[in-house]
Order: C-alpha cells, then structure tokens, then sequence
C-alpha cells in the first residue's frame, strides 16, 4: 500500500502522538495528506498538545514577526528547546500588539482603530470583533492625543498608550461561530461583552452593588464550557458569573481580606480557572521594589479552591455554611498557566514538555508601563514551593508582554 493510500483511521491515530509541527510537516508529504490534513477539524484529528511562549520582538525586529519559544523538562528543569518563528503574517500582525491568547488563537489589537481580531498564526485565519472605540466615545485635544473622561477630569492618551494601557485582558469563550468575547478595560477595570457580528460593545456586569471596596477592579475572568457562563474576579476575591449576554448576574464569592493590598512594593495578582470542575483561585505576589529603573519578580504563588456555602434542612433541624476559599498545594497531573493570556490547564502526560503540579507564569500587565518593563516568566513548583525563572531578564525592554501560547488547527 502506497503511503498516499494510508487510512484515514490510521492518519487519526498518528496524528494524534505528533506536535503541532510534525503534523504541518505531514501535510506537505503528499497531496492526500495535504487534503486530509486540511479538514483536520471535521475529521477528528487531535494532535499532542504543546506549549509555547510569545516573545516580545527584538530590538529593530519588524512587529510583523512572531517568535515562540517551545519548553521541555530537562533533568527536572524546564528548558527552553525551540523558538518557532513566523515572519510571513505581516498582514496579519503588523502594527498590532499580542493581548491573550485562546485554544490556538491570539487576540490582537491595533492603536488607530482599536479593532480586536482573532488569529491563528498556524492556519492564518483571522476574525475581526467591534471596534473598542464604541466602548469609551473618546474626544481630542489639541495635539492629537485621545481624551478620556474620568471622575470629573479629563485623562490625555497617545493612540499607544490608550491601546496598551487602557485595555488590559481579552477573554474568549469557545472557538465556534457563537463565541462571545469579554474584555477588561478602562482605569476602573470594568468588563465588556461582543461577538464577531456584533457592530458594538456592550457593558457586562457592574460591580455595585456587590462592592465594598472603593477600589476594587476586576482582575480576571475565565468561560466554563460546561455551563457556558463567564466567571470574573476582582483583587478582593469577588466573584461574579453572567451569562453569554452579560445577564442573568450571579454573586458566587463575596469580598475576602486581601493582606497585601496597599502593600507599596508588592503586586498582588488573582487569577481564576475551572480544573476538573472546581473552581480555582490562583494567588500571585510580584515584587515591583522600584530601583534604577522598574523591575519585576514573582516572589510566590497560591492556589486556592472555592467551596460553596451548604445549606440543608430537616424537618428536626437545618445546617448551613459560608462559601470559602481552601488552600490547596495539589494538581494531580495538571499544570496551570497564568499571564496576560487566558489561565488554562495541560495534563503533563498529554502534552510531555511540562511538569506536572505546577503553576506556568508569564509576564502580567497590571502595573505594567511600555518602556520600563523586565521580563518574569518561570514556574512555580507545588511539590516543593520552589520558583524556577525560565528566561533571564532581558536586555531591552520586555515589551509587549509574553504570553502563553497553545497551537492548534482548529
């Protein structure tokens, strides 16, 4: 039997113990695998799953280039074993700055029109989300700087700063044709709802009256694709859940003691995430201790699993509890991965070049500024509360920030 001839079952099965590399590379062996390949969705193909770093672009480096850097574990010390470099979506990525990424996807964004796109660098498909200008109705100063208004003043923002300081998280539900898309934005860290057919924005959930913190802003927020609904979290642990439609708002944590808030030298980050049905809450400290210039370090990280308030009744007597947090020092086989792309989970056995039991971490944008950023990307090990630093620092400046990265056909 020639190779052109090899079963579609046979293809499934092979496919699914190659990466995402090796099963492009299939692809061009011959034009029935090309063929094959191609409807790699409708077939049930599945490949192994890995994980890859977004770069910041070098110094003079063309913004429409995207270089990866792949991991794998090496004497128990994760490793940086590939860069992967794309430098043939110009088109695709020029003038645009990396916001997130989901299940293969990146979640790009321009200065000038402010117009979110979805994109897979793999596939190069691409597609595009309201513009966020129907979000803020911006004025102009004299000099061509964006004005927004703010608690009876009005802010100046140059189109760069607007872009990469005013929005700060984009989050995807799923990767149909109905997916809904969430993002954080604005001094107050409010939250914002469109699909790709949309012509505008919409406002998600506000916090009053659920907030008793004057400062308080969302953090975070995660899609549970179970009961398709989001799920969002503030820095005082709050946590709401809407609907596809930004409706139907449910209080699932109320506020919690957060011991390092106003704490001058520490950042302290909540991230949130669904791991085999449980609800998580993962902890992140970054000392920013300002120096000679800005610099930023993960000092530890905490996990934490929410437990609903139970309430029963008999018709002798009736129990009741209050929904808390309980720290958790397990993952089993998972790793988590946390950054400015969306917190996502990897079983180690599946995708073989990570550590299990242990918390990924890149770069954060809270409290981050263009031009004075370092790079802060390693991992955190659960077994032995150990912080392994995969990238050393760079020698310019860490901007845009990396992100965590999951290739895909889809």
């Amino acid at each position: 039997m020639a190779w052109c001839d090899l079963p579609i079952d046979l293809l499934r099965c092979i496919s699914s113990h190659l990466s995402i590399v090796d099963l492009v590379r299939l692809s061009i062996v011959c034009t029935s695998w090309n063929f094959t390949l191609a409807n790699y969705a409708l077939l049930g193909f599945q490949c192994r799953p890995s994980t890859w770093l977004l770069l910041s672009n070098d110094v003079g480096e063309a913004s429409g280039t995207l270089t990866f850097c792949e991991l794998t574990i090496e004497r128990e010390e994760a490793i940086v074993s590939f860069h992967r470099r794309f430098s043939s979506i110009g088109s695709n990525t020029f003038g645009r700055r990396c916001f997130g990424s989901k299940d293969g996807w990146l979640v790009t964004l321009d200065k000038i029109d402010l117009q979110p796109r979805l994109f897979n660098p793999i596939t190069k498909a691409e597609i595009s989300l309201p513009s966020l200008f129907t979000l803020i109705e911006p004025q102009y100063a004299p000099d061509g700087s964006i004005r927004i208004y703010y608690n009876e003043i009005f802010l100046d923002f140059t189109p760069y700063d607007l872009r990469d300081m005013f929005f700060h998280k984009i989050i995807v539900s799923s990767n149909d044709s109905s997916r809904t898309v969430v993002v954080i934005f604005g001094i107050t860290k409010a939250l914002a709802l469109a699909r790709s057919e949309d012509l505008t924005w919409i406002l998600g959930p506000q916090l009053s009256p659920y907030n008793t913190e004057e400062e308080e802003q969302f953090e975070d927020a995660c899609y549970h694709e179970k009961n398709q609904r989001f799920y969002a979290i503030t820095n005082f642990s709050m946590v709401l859940s809407f609907d596809l439609n930004g409706q139907n708002v449910e209080l699932i944590c109320p506020n919690m003691p957060n011991p390092y808030y106003r704490t001058g030298n520490l950042n302290f980050i909540y991230y949130i995430a669904f791991l085999s049905g449980t609800l998580l809450r993962i902890e992140r400290v970054i000392d920013i201790t300002l120096d000679s210039h800005r610099y930023a370090k993960t000092m530890s990280i905490s996990i934490f699993k929410f437990v609903p308030a139970i309430i029963s009744s008999t018709s002798s007597s009736s129990t009741s509890s209050y929904s808390q947090w309980i720290s958790i020092n397990e993952l089993g086989e998972y790793s988590i991965f946390v950054g400015c792309n969306q917190t996502f989970s990897l079983h180690h056995t599946v995708a073989t070049g990570i550590k299990p039991n242990c918390i990924y971490f890149a770069d954060h944008l809270s409290n981050m500024f263009p031009g004075d950023v370092e790079c802060d990307v390693g991992l955190f090990d659960l077994y032995n509360d150990h912080i392994q630093y995969i990238l050393q620092p760079y020698s310019q400046t860490n901007w845009p920030p990396s992100i965590w990265f999951t290739p895909s056909l889809s």
